[in-house]
């Protein structure tokens, strides 16, 4: 499987690059009122407002780092009509990996989001980003009550 890299602190992460819609630069993001830690802003995006998750924040990681590296990487978010914005550092890496052996699953605590299952690559240790298991009950619902157009 062909996967996108990026890091989460100190956490390598891959995503499959079938789910990856774009890779854009790290844009000035705009914070809602009373949104939730881990949305680092919206954005406009070919007139659509696009939240964006900061995965450093969701995971506990503090904020994302503000390297030349990190990028907003933009994923469908339920029925596939409305993007999210993935925040995530160290966005550069495509590369291969063999899916094929017995991932490792089950280490999220109770409580924590899930972010997938655990690989073993050339490089070391993997996790391959599940986006329905980050993208969740309690995240989606949060994220639809967010405006999908921006006003002229």
């Amino acid at each position: 499987m062909l996967v996108l890299t990026f890091q989460i602190g100190g956490e390598r992460l891959a995503l499959d690059i079938r789910s990856v819609k774009e890779v854009v630069p790290r844009v000035r993001l705009e914070r809602p009122a009373g949104a939730p830690d881990w949305l680092a802003g919206v954005f406009v995006y070919r007139g659509r407002i696009i939240p964006v998750l900061d995965l450093h924040r969701l995971v506990g990681s503090g904020e994302c780092p503000p390297h030349l590296s990190s990028r907003i990487i933009l994923v469908p978010s339920g029925d596939g009509e409305q993007l999210v914005g993935l925040l995530a550092a160290q966005v550069a890496d495509l590369r291969e990996v063999d899916v094929s052996a017995r991932p490792l699953t089950g280490f999220t605590a109770a409580g924590r989001v899930d972010l997938g299952p655990v690989l073993a690559d050339a490089g070391g240790v993997l996790r391959l980003l599940d986006l329905d298991r980050l993208l969740a009950d309690p995240v989606r619902q949060q994220l639809d009550r967010l405006p999908q157009e921006s006003t002229p």
